[in-house]
């Protein structure tokens, strides 16, 4: 009878996971009430630290986000804010190429899935080849094993004024085939859209004034 309803429940991961995207992503186009000369730092800052320091993006990039601990199982389930969770470990990071490397472990539901996966990231910064703007800061990551498979990171900034820019902003991510089962609708905007959301609101924030308030968990929309 066990090995029944584990064969079923094997089945019907095999299928969710053949259901639903492994590509995911949030695309919001907006306005930083500052000047592109202000902006373009932060964007650098942050895509800096993500590579080399992930740690300290919690002290303005990832305010609002949640504790960066991990947290216990208990009372979890898979929409809730919580359900899938990062530990960071080892990092390597050269500046020449602006590549970087960090070991992780992922956690599912407070249980540590997957050990030592290596998220490996590359920075780049252009802009077309007969104007100034826009300029495209892109970050992408690859990563070790079947769990994650990329992820990248677009911000396409131009001067509306000398105190305005416009900013295109892309946060994807592709998963692997196994952990994509787990991705439903509802998992997404719980436990991971409104994450992405919110790093924008913050990066924005931080260029405008200086500093991130903390506020209740979740974006300000």
């Amino acid at each position: 009878m066990r090995k029944i309803v584990s064969l079923c429940l094997f089945l019907s991961l095999t299928v969710a996971a053949y259901c639903r995207p492994q590509t995911r992503a949030v695309v919001i186009d907006t306005v930083c009430e500052a000047s592109i000369a202000q902006l373009l730092p932060v964007i650098n800052k942050f895509c800096y630290q993500f590579q080399a320091c992930p740690d300290s993006l919690f002290s303005w990039a990832y305010v609002n986000l949640g504790e960066p601990e991990v947290v216990e199982s208990k009372g979890k389930t898979k929409e809730s804010k919580d359900a899938i969770q990062l530990d960071y470990k080892d990092r390597k990071y050269d500046p020449k190429t602006k590549t970087g490397d960090v070991a992780i472990d992922i956690y599912v539901l407070g249980v540590r899935w997957w050990k030592d996966q290596h998220l490996g990231t590359k920075y780049t910064l252009t802009r077309p080849a007969n104007a100034q703007y826009p300029l495209n800061a892109h970050m992408t990551a690859t990563y070790t094993g079947s769990i994650l498979e990329e992820g990248n990171v677009i911000f396409r900034m131009e001067p509306i004024t000398p105190t305005r820019t416009r900013v295109h902003y892309e946060f994807s991510i592709t998963f692997g085939r196994v952990l994509s089962a787990f991705i439903s609708d509802k998992t997404w905007r719980n436990a991971i859209e409104w994450r992405f959301e919110t790093i924008l609101e913050n990066l924005i924030e931080y260029t405008e004034t200086g500093i991130v308030q903390t506020r209740p968990v979740g974006p300000k929309k």
